[in-house]
């Protein structure tokens, strides 16, 4: 299924037509390793020359979407993309109980233990992160994309009948825009998951998130 959206072009400022789908294939993730990860990894190697903080290396650098393949088509596993000019512009993997009910249920007080779409791994094409473009003295070329992804991972939770709850652990360069672009309620750290933060969804502010459009 492919939905038209919309995304920002950073260097003029108009919007471009793209479209969110779920037909994601291994040639999508072949794309990643081809075009997505030399950049990723050119910019974690230029804070390393620079002798940096480690923390400043980029966190997802070791991705590899290719290893994902015998999850497509798995019971509650559904992989989304974003395609605009041709080019894939981001990949993002969410989960439902069916794969894993134990990360797929609701951390915050109020809602512990309801079921939820958890988003395990969410990723825009390098020339999209503004931060890690700035790495490797450019700009970012598109906007929106991240956003485009949580509201397909909240509207996966209304049809999923969790009404629109959805979680997460965030990296730490994300944190701003989950917690303040998206409005998602941080949690604790998971120790068991290299202290990553717990961000998460409840359905008010699900649906507050669906009624604005913060790209």
């Amino acid at each position: 299924m492919r939905t038209p959206i919309t995304l920002v072009d950073n260097e003029t400022g108009d919007l471009v037509e793209a479209q969110l789908f779920d037909e994601v294939t291994t040639d999508h993730f072949l794309e990643t390793e081809n075009e997505w990860r030399p950049l990723v990894r050119s910019a974690a190697l230029r804070v390393l020359q620079e002798e940096r903080s480690g923390e400043q290396i980029p966190q997802h650098w070791h991705w590899d979407w290719t290893s994902k393949t015998p999850e497509l088509g798995k019971l509650g596993v559904t992989f989304y993309g974003v395609e605009c000019v041709g080019k894939l512009q981001g990949l993002m993997k969410v989960e439902t109980p069916g794969a894993d009910p134990v990360v797929c249920q609701c951390r915050l007080a109020g809602q512990r233990g309801k079921p939820l779409v958890y988003i395990d791994y969410l990723e825009a094409a390098p020339w999209n992160v503004k931060w890690l473009m700035q790495e490797l003295g450019r700009g970012a070329r598109f906007r929106g994309v991240g956003t485009e992804f949580v509201r397909a991972a909240v509207q996966h939770s209304f049809y999923e009948g969790f009404h629109g709850r959805v979680g997460l652990h965030s990296l730490p360069t994300s944190e701003r825009f989950y917690l303040q672009g998206c409005g998602m309620t941080d949690g604790e750290r998971d120790l068991n998951k290299e202290k990553l933060l717990w961000c998460e969804f409840t359905p008010e502010q699900a649906a507050r998130f669906l009624r604005g459009r913060n790209l």
